[in-house]
């Protein structure tokens, strides 16, 4: 029987056009059970998101035509049948139906596909069955021994389907699975799937209902669902449970948290998170979620009132939550005024410190809730941003710094910078402006005596009463060659600053009432000059530079508060700044020469070895690191000599995952560490590893030269991908010189392309965190297109 070849037009309607009819009802027959499978619903998928839920037939595009391949074309004038048999394959409108015949019964309008039947659609999904058998209205039909896999390696089965009036398709004895067949087993039952008597799909609640389902892992039940429903796959959002979690504390008992998502519109939604807690009762949780047409806002609110406030206090030092209301609120919100301006807020408001970190609600932020509310503005040359700052402590640790009346409200701080378009006496000329205003209660001070009240000498971190300063920066540099590839970059900069001050204590010797104004103009030049030399297959680079700058004395130094300059780390990166104050409060006065060489080997391919060693020289002028302020800021930082330590560092990248980076501080006559840092990184066979040391000398702390504190610390964390799927993992914090542990952690994972589990076991020493000792076992399942939940629990009599 010689194969036939032929291209068919659009659906006719008349008898003489047959032929053409039925080939075409075989095409749209598949999506009629189909539907419209697209790559962005699939990619959404949920125990609903099967595939099979549409509400009506796609539109075949104006003028496709279908292409027809058989072996033979047979027709039975007596039954009113036309068929098409052997090989038949079918292409029309970018779906493709392959089957050993196609048979269509104009008497009973009926359409019958049989053997081997393969259906692949746009997206490049494939259906594969025994039997289609649908009728020409494509309302009411059904599919045997059907199999669908998705380009999203999404799996469903089932002995048959059926579709009865376009309202639902019900699949019977069905099975769903994300995970991708055991290719030497196919047979072989997946990591999981889930298996149900019924599988309703809802054309027009836009719903998918599981009667009678359970979920299998390598074939075993675990769990047994008399009915459950999720969203089709035609609806982005839907109103539903969402998947629970558990877990256990010492204070609050067992609980359970199950949520409900509502969808009340497209463009907002709120969902209530209840929990119950055997020891504390009931906890209410809510979150609003609305976006508008040039932003979003969220508003969440959570409360409880306890049943047992006195298990706080049994449990630890934490007695925050010994309240029987405790409760809290957060919102958020971005719109967007045009292009180029942005207006924000993220606030968070609780009845009580620790209340967010015992119910694990409205804030991740474990010591500090930051609320802040901004204005932004950006564009190609021009930034500003206005942003206010509130700080809510969350630990009830003694420490006096935690003290809520020490933290300061900012109101607010603006950041600018303008970068102008044109050159100026061949150089780039850029402006940066600051203006900061804050407010505090309570001084923040060092209490080095012990003595609950400030001593003259203490340290003080900020000043009680009103904090104003407007500051101005305006910095010219220029690049220019020099000879030999010399390379010369000359630059100047020029900052003013306005205090406004209106503080609550006087302390000796700080100008902290009234107005005050300085001013630091800077001319400098920097050298560089990269020599490059090669052999073989490697090469190096060696850059001397040195860098000069020229400024007068600091003005009012160590007189003035201080309150965002109080960070000063010396090292490497800060070796060519041209003021190493972190901040405005503090500027950096007298000539000052830095010098050293950056160096770069690339040896063949074995390794690349980088880094930069240096020294700072205070060669004219006052020493501003050297000058104590009140946070006596600079006095330890490796400056506060005319002749600085020596500061580099080092990174060596073995070149097949392989790191080491080292960078140190070491005093320039005893040649004494005073600081070391070292970090590793590697990869052998499947096991991946890193660990870190940190190492700071005997130093006053903050300045103080009555205590003194010393940082020497080593951690490691290691992983080991002993299967495929399987690894286990784990890490440790050492404090060498309190000879004791940190903290610690080992756990056990499961990945895969549809499954994701893991155990793990956390441990923090009390000496590091404001609880006590902290142990916490965690439970996490993630199952793909079906959701996650998770048990936690924190082990001992601890909260």
């Amino acid at each position: 029987m010689s194969r036939i070849s032929a291209p068919l037009g659009p659906v006719m309607r008349t008898f003489s056009r047959l032929r053409n009819k039925s080939f075409a009802l075989v095409a749209l027959a598949a999506l009629a059970v189909l539907g419209p499978l697209s790559g962005e619903a699939l990619a959404q998928a949920n125990p609903g998101t099967l595939g099979f839920a549409v509400d009506s037939m796609p539109t075949p595009t104006k003028g496709a035509q279908m292409l027809l391949e058989s072996d033979q074309l047979v027709y039975d004038y007596d039954k009113s049948t036309v068929a098409a048999v052997g090989g038949v394959k079918m292409y029309y409108d970018g779906y493709t139906l392959e089957a050993d015949r196609v048979t269509y019964d104009q008497k009973n309008r009926k359409m019958t596909a049989d053997g081997r039947v393969k259906i692949v659609d746009r997206t490049g999904a494939i259906v594969t069955a025994d039997t289609i058998d649908i009728t020409e209205d494509f309302a009411t039909g059904f599919v045997t021994a059907l199999r669908l896999d998705t380009p999203t390696q999404t799996h469903f089965a089932a002995e048959k389907a059926y579709r009865d009036q376009g309202k639902t398709t019900t699949f019977y004895r069905g099975v769903y699975t994300a995970c991708e067949p055991c290719r030497e087993n196919p047979k072989k039952a997946p990591i999981w799937q889930v298996k149900a008597a019924r599988i309703i799909a809802d054309h027009n609640e836009h719903m998918i209902y599981f009667k009678s389902a359970r979920l299998e892992f390598f074939g075993l039940p675990v769990a047994y669902f008399p009915a459950f429903s999720a969203p089709d796959p035609t609806v982005k959002r839907k109103s539903g449970f969402l998947f629970p979690s558990a877990g256990y504390t010492s204070a609050l008992g067992a609980f359970a948290k199950t949520p409900y998502f509502w969808a009340l519109a497209p463009n907002y939604d709120i969902t209530f998170s209840p929990a119950y807690y055997t020891n504390q009762g009931f906890l209410l949780d809510a979150e609003w979620r609305h976006r508008l047409d040039y932003g979003q806002y969220t508003l969440e609110m959570a409360g409880i009132h306890q049943r047992n406030p006195e298990a706080f206090i049994a449990s630890g030092t934490r007695n925050s939550g010994d309240v029987e209301w405790r409760g809290g609120a957060r919102t958020t919100g971005e719109f967007y005024l045009n292009r180029q301006w942005a207006f924000g807020w993220d606030a968070t408001l609780l009845s009580d410190r620790t209340f967010s970190r015992d119910y694990k609600v409205l804030n991740s932020a474990s010591d500090v809730a930051i609320s802040t509310v901004h204005l932004t503005g950006m564009s190609e040359r021009n930034y500003l941003d206005l942003r206010g700052y509130y700080f809510e402590v969350l630990t009830n640790s003694t420490d006096p710094s935690y003290d809520q009346g020490r933290q300061a409200i900012v109101r607010p701080v603006m950041d600018q910078n303008y970068i102008f378009d044109k050159t100026i006496l061949g150089g780039q000329l850029t402006m940066t402006n600051n203006v900061t205003s804050l407010q505090r209660s309570e001084l923040d001070y060092i209490d080095q005596a012990n003595t609950g009240v400030y001593q003259y000498g203490d340290p003080v971190l900020g000043l009680s009463g009103n904090f104003n300063r407007a500051s101005t920066n305006w910095t010219w540099q220029s690049t220019v060659m020099g000879p030999v590839g010399m390379v010369l970059k000359p630059f100047a900069y020029l900052q003013a600053d306005a205090f406004y001050l209106d503080e609550d204590q006087i302390i000796p010797g700080i100008s902290d009432q009234g107005s005050y104004s300085r001013a630091m103009p800077a001319v400098g030049m920097e050298w560089r000059w990269p020599i490059m030399a090669s052999a073989m297959s490697s090469s190096f680079v060696f850059e001397p530079i040195a860098q000069m700058i020229v400024r007068p004395n600091e003005g009012m130094a160590g007189q003035l508060p201080n309150e965002d300059a109080q960070s000063l780390v010396f090292d490497d990166s800060t070796l060519f700044a041209w003021d190493k104050f972190s901040g405005y409060d503090r500027v950096e006065g007298g000539t000052r020469i830095n010098a050293g060489f950056r160096y770069l080997a690339n040896i063949g391919s074995v390794a690349t070895v980088q880094g930069v060693v240096g020294q700072s020289y205070q060669v004219a002028g006052l020493n501003s690191f050297a000058v104590e302020d009140l946070t006596q800021t600079g006095t330890v930082s490796g400056l506060q000599d005319n002749v600085s330590d020596y500061v580099g560092s080092m990174t060596f990248d073995g070149g097949m995952g392989y790191f080491l980076t080292a960078r140190g501080r070491v005093d320039a006559e005893t040649f004494d560490v005073n600081q070391a840092q070292l970090v590793a990184t590697g990869k052998l066979g499947d096991v991946t590893a890193s660990a870190s040391y940190l190492y700071m000398r005997d130093v006053p702390a903050i300045g103080s030269s009555d205590q003194t504190e010393t940082t020497n610390t080593v951690s490691g964390r290691a992983s080991w991908q002993f299967t495929e799927s399987w690894r286990v993992f784990g890490s440790i914090a050492w404090d060498i010189e309190q000879d004791q542990m940190a903290g610690n952690g080992v756990g056990i994972a499961y990945d895969d392309e549809c499954t994701t589990f893991s155990i793990a076991y956390t441990e923090i020493r009390e000496a590091y965190t404001d609880l006590n000792t902290s142990k916490t076992l965690l439970v996490s399942l993630q199952l793909r297109t079906l959701g996650g939940t998770s048990l936690s629990s924190n082990i001992g009599n601890l909260n």
